[in-house]
């Protein structure tokens, strides 16, 4: 794997950038792995910033409910 290959984050990791307002969205899209898994086969996401968003929101009812979908590793 490339340096540039190890700079993707997974989805949970720009979720969290953006939830905790650190995130530079001057970029309108990124590069992520949805999970460890598929970062190990080389599967690539784009995400766009109007999505984090809701996916925020989503991940927050997730976990208003005890279980985060994103950590949950049956998926």
């Amino acid at each position: 794997m490339n340096t540039q290959e190890n700079n993707i984050p997974l989805l949970i990791e720009v979720l969290q950038q953006y939830a905790d307002n650190t995130l530079d969205v001057s970029q309108r899209a990124r590069k992520c792995y949805l999970s460890e898994s598929e970062r190990a086969v080389g599967r690539v996401t784009w995400i766009h910033n109007d999505e984090l968003k809701n996916h925020v929101v989503l991940r927050q009812l997730s976990k208003s409910n005890s279980r985060d979908l994103l950590k949950n590793k049956t998926l």
